[in-house]
């Protein structure tokens, strides 16, 4: 039996070739399974939201959209009240984006595309120039690329040594010379492999490893000081300066809102 549309969906005209869906969602929201009659863009202000596939689970902090193609059965809760918009694409054009849920990278010039369409609360496209941005704001989305996962992973011979060992320890504090020395190769070669196979730095992956753990400590009631010291910062301001730039806020902010305060 498939799966029920979100109550209003079939209500709203076809999107041509976006339309613009907002929302404010109360700390500890939770959607249950349900799909999409057309492709979606999730973008959430700040914070966290986590969705559940069929075969995958995806995180996406707010740097990121969420791509999820239309009838893909999910549901998503968020911990933190955040603004959410929902980003519906034509048939069209999303049969040029991925055919499988992703993540995509917002880079300055689709977060200023998206800016614009948000402060005006465009919904349906009724303006040739609201048509044109959109249909550039898509070209831009299908070259961002698309990212599995927020901490993705890579076969390659001399990377899969060392993302096993921090996703087992993200507290490990090896530099990127010191691994290279490890896996017998250069810092430069090193380099070059985590942004050819992951898109990005050896440091931020490891923050990335690091912002996940982190949670999972806030979760279970630990100080802040205590995680810093766990996850070899030097400095608690120093946890909290990486924690703030993936989604926004302090640690203890978002300890209060996964509570409900």
């Amino acid at each position: 039996m498939p799966l029920p549309y979100l109550a209003g969906d079939l209500d709203l005209p076809p999107p041509a070739p976006l339309y613009f869906r907002y929302d404010h969602l109360e700390a500890r929201s939770e959607c249950g399974r349900h799909c999409h009659p057309w492709g979606q863009l999730g973008l959430i202000n700040l914070g966290l939201m986590e969705l559940e596939f069929a075969s995958q689970r995806l995180t996406a902090p707010a740097d990121y959209l969420v791509w999820i193609p239309a009838h893909i059965p999910h549901a998503s809760y968020v911990r933190q009240a955040l603004e959410y918009t929902s980003i519906y694409v034509s048939t069209e054009q999303a049969e040029r984006l991925p055919a499988d849920p992703c993540l995509i990278a917002q880079s300055p010039l689709i977060r200023a595309l998206f800016e614009d369409f948000c402060q005006r609360r465009v919904g349906a496209m009724v303006d040739v120039w609201d048509v044109r941005q959109a249909e550039l704001l898509v070209e831009h989305l299908v070259r961002a690329g698309r990212q599995a996962s927020y901490l993705p992973d890579s076969e390659d011979r001399l990377l899969m040594p060392i993302l096993q060992t921090i996703r087992l320890d993200p507290a490990d504090a090896r530099t990127l010379a010191q691994w290279a020395q490890h896996v017998h190769t250069t810092e430069r070669t090193l380099a070059r492999r985590f942004q050819a196979e992951l898109g990005m730095s050896f440091v931020q992956w490891r923050n990335r490893a690091r912002f996940l753990k982190a949670l999972a400590w806030l979760k279970e009631g630990w100080p802040v000081q205590d995680i810093a010291g766990r996850l070899s910062y030097g400095t608690p301001s120093a946890f909290i300066a990486m924690f703030r730039k993936q989604v926004g806020f302090s640690p203890e902010r978002y300890r209060r809102q996964m509570g409900g305060e």
